[in-house]
This record gives C-alpha cells, sequence and structure tokens, in this order.
C-alpha cells in the first residue's frame, strides 16, 4: 500500500501554484516514454560532461572540480530515483560508487573554497591570511593522480555499459518511470520538511542533510521541467527548483563557514576575535536566509 505523504509534506505542498504535481504531469504511457527518453538522454548527457571536465579538473581548474562534482551528483540523483526499476542492473552500484568518488573530491573543493572566502572577509588580517594559506598550499592535492586512476577508468567504463547497454534493454514504459520519478520527489519533499522544521538546525551535522535534501529536490525539480509537456508546467517546475536552490545556497554558505571553522580548529590556530566574529556573523547569515527561503517551499 502506497504510503500517503507525511503531515509536513501537505504543509508544504498544499499550493499547487508553488509545487507542480508529478502524478498528474505525467500520465500514461505516451508520457513515460518521454520520461524514458529524457532520462536517458540528460544522463548521457552528464556522463558526457564528467569526461569532458576531466583534464581541466586535473590541471587544477577550480570551476571545473566544482562543475564536475555537480554532475556527478545529478547522476547520482537520477540513477538513486529509478533505482528500483532499474533494480536488474548495475545501477545502485555505479551511483554508489560516484558517491565514494565524490567524497574523495570533496576535500580539494573545501580548499577552494576556504581561499576564497579568506580572501573575502577583510576580517582576516594578511598577516593570519597568509598562515592559513600556507597550511592550505600545504595539503595534498590529489587530484591529477585521483583522475589517472584505475578506479576513476573503470567506473567510466561501466557508467558507459550501464547507460548504453544495460539500462536500454530494460527500461520501458511498463517500468512506469513516471510514477517512480513521482515517489521520489514525494519523498525528496518529505524529508525536506522534515529535517527544515527540525530544532537542531543550528547544529552543523543537522543543516548539512537538510542542504543535501534540498539539493535533491531541487535536481529532480529541474529534470521535471525537462519533460514538462506545457510551458505553464515548465515554468512552474522551475520556479519549484529557484526555491530549492536558494534554500541549498543559504545553507551552503552555513556549511562553508562551518568547514572552515573546523579545519581552523584542527590546525590549532588562534583566530583574531574580528575573524571569528565574522565567520559566527557568515554562518548566522546563512541560517536566516534559510528560514525566509524555507517560507517560499510551502
Amino acid at each position: 500500500m502506497r504510503r500517503s505523504p507525511s503531515r509536513a509534506s501537505r504543509k508544504w505542498s498544499s499550493n499547487p501554484s508553488v509545487r507542480p504535481n508529478p502524478a498528474t504531469d505525467m500520465q500514461g504511457n505516451r508520457s513515460a516514454r518521454a520520461v524514458i527518453k529524457a532520462w536517458q538522454r540528460e544522463t548521457q548527457h552528464l556522463f558526457r560532461l564528467i569526461c569532458k571536465l576531466e583534464r581541466a579538473t586535473a590541471v587544477g581548474d577550480v570551476n571545473a572540480l566544482h562543475d564536475l562534482r555537480v554532475a556527478i551528483r545529478r547522476l547520482r540523483v537520477l540513477l538513486r530515483a529509478l533505482e528500483k526499476p532499474l533494480a536488474r542492473t548495475n545501477a545502485k552500484r555505479v551511483a554508489k560508487r560516484w558517491q565514494q568518488f565524490t567524497r574523495e573530491l570533496s576535500p580539494l573543493r573545501d580548499v577552494d573554497v576556504w581561499r576564497n572566502l579568506l580572501q573575502a572577509l577583510s576580517a582576516a588580517t594578511p598577516a593570519f591570511r597568509r598562515r592559513v594559506l600556507g597550511r592550505l598550499d600545504g595539503k595534498h592535492d590529489n587530484r591529477a593522480s585521483l583522475l589517472a586512476s584505475r578506479i576513476w577508468s573503470q567506473l567510466k567504463r561501466d557508467t558507459h555499459t550501464l547507460l548504453a547497454t544495460e539500462i536500454p534493454m530494460i527500461f520501458t514504459a511498463a517500468t512506469q518511470p513516471d510514477r517512480v520519478l513521482g515517489k521520489a520527489w514525494e519523498e525528496a519533499i518529505t524529508r525536506t520538511a522534515q529535517l527544515a522544521r527540525s530544532h537542531q538546525l543550528a547544529q552543523p551535522d543537522v543543516a548539512h542533510k537538510v542542504r543535501i535534501a534540498c539539493r535533491r529536490a531541487r535536481y529532480l525539480a529541474e529534470f521535471f521541467a525537462l519533460v514538462a509537456r506545457h510551458g505553464k508546467t515548465q515554468r512552474a517546475w522551475l520556479k519549484t527548483a529557484q526555491r530549492y536552490q536558494a534554500a541549498q545556497a543559504a545553507l551552503g554558505q552555513t556549511h562553508d563557514t562551518d568547514t572552515l571553522l573546523e579545519f581552523l580548529h584542527t590546525q590549532r590556530l588562534r583566530l583574531p576575535a574580528k575573524l571569528r566574529a565574522a565567520l559566527v556573523k557568515r554562518r548566522n547569515q546563512g541560517l536566516v536566509q534559510f528560514r525566509r527561503a524555507r517560507k517560499n517551499l510551502r
């Protein structure tokens, strides 16, 4: 029996003009076939983008690293959303391996973010900034070796086989991808609603979980915009995605500050009082912005 949406989910979705409904936007075999084509086209595009960004990332391009991680996350969201219909393939295992790989890349992205953050904060004195940047420059940058590794090469081969051979053999309208994606959407917004109302939102690990949930909902909404049959529906999905993106970005500011504070603590660097105050203010501003953005999700 299909579970009914939680109370939090119903509250957030009470206004149909705010949140389109996959159950009504995608109906019938014709729609299922359109969903299949859009899903395959998008996952193949993301995989090509990942491969294209490999070289620039390996030589230290900051923007390429960011775009690479985003493409991997988008691919993972789409693979996970159709996990059950694709159970006979390696989709679940491949998605898990991509998750593990992005974790390897996360410390590299953190260093790039912290460097930019310190440069932007006027409260960071030149002397303190030089000390921290010296520690950051001394951290092992293994992006080139990661992207030249056997693990990376095998992961690309397995992903290509999955998208080009395994999935097309079983992916038909009978798998009901429209209904499965609709359920994935309901689960995503329900989880976001539950986490966002937590009284422990100010805790770094909770805020990070909410950010991840918002990001997943955003990526799904952007996919639904691709398969929308009418311009009005497409615009509604894009607006929904923008709302989740705003919430995600607000918590991203908090998360980046949290990870920098943690790094400075592990390095046993004494923060100047003004810099600590500036970082705490920046972190709290992110939480305030999220609470404002959260209201627009209802």
